[in-house]
């Protein structure tokens, strides 16, 4: 999922953004777990588990703690974001990475998707790389692995 931020992100908004695989925001965006500014914990729909994969914990605690604004510029330098884009840009950006996405073998997607998910948790090297391996089995008996392979060796990637 490919998050374009114009603006504030807050609440559902931030969790949405944090569950995105990329994010791309306009420099008027700004991010917000405003919730412990009335009264409410700043961990919701998951942002006290997202949040610190992102920036580290140190920095999702202040973030969390003081129910600040991270704006663009920092949300970029700390990692919240891929990048900065001038507003009328910022669609145009993020369908192009869509374009690029869609351009690749579904089934390689959705398992390096899944394989980055279980992999950032995973307890040694020796089990992420056991992953990695059967999921590049998989693939390569998945029926499509030959035509590609034969695509890419002529210089057409996109078949």
């Amino acid at each position: 999922m490919i998050a374009a931020v114009n603006g504030p992100a807050a609440g559902g908004g931030l969790a949405l953004a944090l569950a995105s695989d990329v994010r791309f925001a306009s420099p008027e965006a700004y991010f917000v777990a405003s919730f412990i500014n009335i009264g409410l914990s700043a961990g919701e729909l998951g942002t006290s588990y997202l949040l610190p994969r992102l920036v580290g914990l140190s920095r999702a605690a202040e973030i969390l703690y003081t129910g600040r604004k991270v704006h663009a510029e920092e949300a970029e330098r700390i990692g919240l974001v891929n990048r900065v884009v001038a507003r009328e840009k910022l669609m145009e950006d993020a369908l192009a990475l869509a374009g690029a996405m869609l351009g690749k073998n579904a089934g390689g997607l959705q398992l390096t998707k899944r394989v980055l998910d279980r992999n950032l948790g995973a307890p040694s090297l020796e089990a992420a790389v056991e992953l990695e391996n059967r999921n590049q089995t998989m693939l390569v008996f998945s029926g499509d692995f030959f035509r590609l392979i034969q695509a890419f060796a002529k210089g057409n990637e996109k078949q």
